[in-house]
């Protein structure tokens, strides 16, 4: 494909992810009355999933290339955000609330991965 066009489908992507990673954060706001560090973790399990699921679909399929820039690359990426996580963590500890900052890193890695590994699992068996 042209590299323009794959650079536009990447630009599509990005735009609506940022807008869902905002709409998913006022959501939070609303839902716990905090946005950080709950939308963070929020936007990344929920993208780990989508990745894991997009990834399984991939495997099946021979051309992807467009679909990968408008999804992984485009709209993932605009969706999560391991900056926003690192703040998030920094955040909490320097408040003094170690124990919670470390309870938020453990959350995120591990329930992103089962995010991940769960949707490949499960869009696989529907494949």
């Amino acid at each position: 494909m042209n590299p323009f066009l794959l650079s536009l489908l990447v630009a599509l992507g990005g735009a609506g992810g940022a807008l869902s990673r905002y709409w998913i954060g006022q959501a939070v706001v609303r839902a716990v009355g905090a946005p950080a560090p709950w939308a963070t973790l929020t936007v990344n399990v929920l993208g780990c999933g989508l990745a894991g699921a997009f990834f399984a679909w991939a495997s099946v399929r021979h051309d992807t290339t467009s679909v990968h820039a408008l999804v992984m690359v485009g709209f993932l990426g605009g969706l999560t955000t391991f900056s926003a996580f690192s703040l998030d963590a920094l955040a909490l500890w320097l408040r003094g609330q170690e124990r919670i900052a470390v309870i938020y890193v453990l959350a995120n890695v591990l329930l992103s991965l089962a995010s991940a590994v769960g949707a490949f699992l499960l869009t696989r068996r529907f494949l």
